[in-house]
């Protein structure tokens, strides 16, 4: 687990002072401790005179120390510290490269928990159990060298002390860590289930639905008592069994001890003596036990990490190096295109698309048929399981995730926004942007109307997820993103199905404004936006089942014309007070 911890640390220089701060307060607590068997034996002598030249030894390392132990606390917070700030970075940086379909409610829930505890668990851990808990048993190892050289039988009862603490200290490890696992099951599932809770808040009190011991919630909970208690209850178990090894450790030291007196290879006093030094010696064994509980939530914390870190990301290119694009290519193209979620059935199937500059290509069909998943691999968020997706001629994989995610705006059903003020949630798209290009990019998106309410304009913060802003708001801000980032390739996911027909209209003028420096592709239902395309592809079960202009779909009186008759009709609906009559 140590080993573990550290290969976090990027510093090696830290490394380097930290080993060697060990090494120095291992050794300087050791002397002190075997000090005390020539001074407590002189002490105890007929002679006490003698102790003079120990005593000046102890009060020359005590200060030593001092100064080591402090030294060597403040390079413990140092890696402390660094290993919150490393495991933190890499932690995101992995959830980021992770395709959408390993993002599983375990996994975000996993890396939530990494985020806002485990870090901040092995940060603690360190700084305060770990490092001064190293540092004793490696200056216990040394007393034991020591006791070695007043006599080989001490030495050897030393090292079975060490060899039946170090098993009992396993056998109390394995009880916990089996209950911990039950523990982190439980916590993971509580976590998935409270954000499932707080996202269906409208739905459960629309609905009168209260969070009962049967809910998902409450059984949730209810299993997270139960293994709190379980772990509690196996925790009592190994620390009596490491309890009574450290008893038998100190008797058997003290009877070695005793033994080599009768024999007359020890006097009376070196027997005393011996007696403390086995204290201290063992004493780092007993407050090991004790922290044997945050022992083991730090393994476990280590663990988690572990696993989100060896999930695979999308590969990426080794170098950095942008190729350069094929000269004639199509902003994008897949060719043969087959996707499947894991141990899910096909979502596409042989799916070919050319999207090229100045030209839109609507997809449409019935809800399922793999719209939205189509436009998830051509920006890469997830790989085909066969064929390929290339931008400009270039195979997506070779292109490294910043540059291939600087060249696609996209607009998703699903807008989500940070609480921050407007033009900051705007200005994600490009940071570099100014303030007015923010604000023209919002104008354009229709959201001069929203400005006007909010009490501070612009710089009004939307709260948590947009919480302040309505739907189709969102939508326009998502818009207004996408317009200022000005990528060569646009994706469109029912861009506009939560704003009225006026504003729609408003939005895809301004969208259609720069559409001739773009390939744009967009899955719609609204009857205008697909018959303004250029080509349209009509998708079902995953595979694109016709395609061709608006026109020649209709003509050939195919699935896509009876899909527009059916639109066309469902357009003219109107609700009265009986029933649902065709306009």
């Amino acid at each position: 687990m140590i080993g573990t911890l550290l290969g976090f640390v990027d510093d090696r220089a830290l490394l380097a002072r930290f080993r060697l701060l060990l090494a120095a307060s291992a050794v300087v607590r050791a002397a002190t401790v075997l000090t005390l068997f020539p001074l407590l034996r002189e002490l105890l002598s007929d002679d006490p005179a003698g102790a003079w030249p120990w005593i000046a030894l102890l009060a020359l390392l005590v200060p030593v120390s001092w100064v080591v132990d402090v030294r060597y606390a403040r390079a413990s917070f140092a890696i402390g510290f660094t290993l919150l700030r490393v495991v933190e970075q890499r932690v995101l940086q992995r959830f980021e490269r992770l395709a959408i379909p390993d993002v599983s409610p375990s996994v975000a829930s996993a890396t939530q928990r990494a985020l806002t505890a485990s870090g901040q668990e092995l940060c603690g851990a360190f700084a305060y159990v770990i490092a001064p808990l190293l540092a004793s048993l490696v200056a216990t190892l040394l007393i034991g060298l020591g006791l070695a050289v007043v006599s080989a039988w001490l030495g050897l009862a030393a090292l079975a002390s060490l060899v039946a603490l170090g098993l009992a200290m396993m056998a109390s490890g394995a009880l916990l860590r089996q209950a911990e696992a039950s523990y982190d099951a439980a916590s993971i599932e509580v976590g998935e289930r409270i954000v499932e809770f707080a996202q269906a808040q409208r739905v459960l009190r629309a609905s009168g639905r209260p969070v009962d011991a049967d809910a998902p919630l409450g059984r949730a909970l209810a299993a997270q008592r139960r293994a709190s208690l379980r772990l509690l209850r196996l925790a009592l178990p190994g620390t009596l069994l490491f309890a009574l090894a450290g008893q038998a450790a100190l008797a058997g030291l003290t009877v070695v001890a005793v033994a080599l007196s009768r024999d007359g290879t020890l006097s009376g006093a070196e027997v005393v003596a011996l007696v403390v030094v086995a204290v201290r010696f063992l004493e780092p064994f007993f407050t090991a036990a004790g922290l044997s509980a945050t022992l083991e939530v730090t393994r476990g914390s280590l663990q988690r990490i572990g696993r989100l870190l060896a999930t695979p990301p999308l590969p990426e290119p080794v170098s950095d190096v942008v190729p350069d694009p094929v000269p004639g290519a199509p902003t994008l193209e897949l060719r043969g295109v087959d996707f499947a979620y894991p141990g899910g059935p096909p979502v596409l199937r042989g799916v070919d698309l050319v999207a090229e500059r100045g030209r839109t290509v609507a997809v449409v069909g019935p809800s399922g048929s793999g719209k939205s998943t189509l436009l998830a691999v051509a920006a890469r968020l997830a790989d085909p399981s066969a064929g390929t997706v290339l931008h400009d001629g270039i195979p997506a994989r070779e292109l490294p995730l910043g540059a291939l995610s600087a060249r696609i705006g996209a607009v998703l059903q699903d807008v989500y926004l940070l609480d921050l003020p407007l033009l900051e949630n705007i200005r994600l798209a490009r940071p570099d942007a100014g303030d007015d290009e923010v604000r023209a990019a919002g104008s354009a998106a229709q959201l001069d109307d929203v400005v006007a309410r909010l009490p501070d304009g612009w710089r009004t913060r939307v709260g948590e997820a947009g919480a302040l802003l309505s739907g189709g708001e969102r939508q326009r801000v998502s818009i207004a993103r996408a317009l200022l980032k000005r990528a060569p390739l646009l994706l469109l996911d029912e861009a506009t199905s939560a704003v009225d027909a006026l504003t729609e209209r408003a939005l895809v003028a301004a969208l259609q404004a720069g559409a001739a420096e773009r390939a744009t592709i967009v899955v719609a239902h609204r009857l205008g936006t697909i018959a303004d395309a250029d080509e349209i592809l009509f998708v079902d079960g995953g595979a694109v089942v016709e395609r061709g202009t608006h026109a020649e779909l209709l003509a050939a009186g195919g699935r896509f014309a009876a899909y527009w008759r059916r639109r066309e009709a469902a357009a003219g609906w109107t609700l009265t007070g009986e029933a649902v009559t065709a306009g």
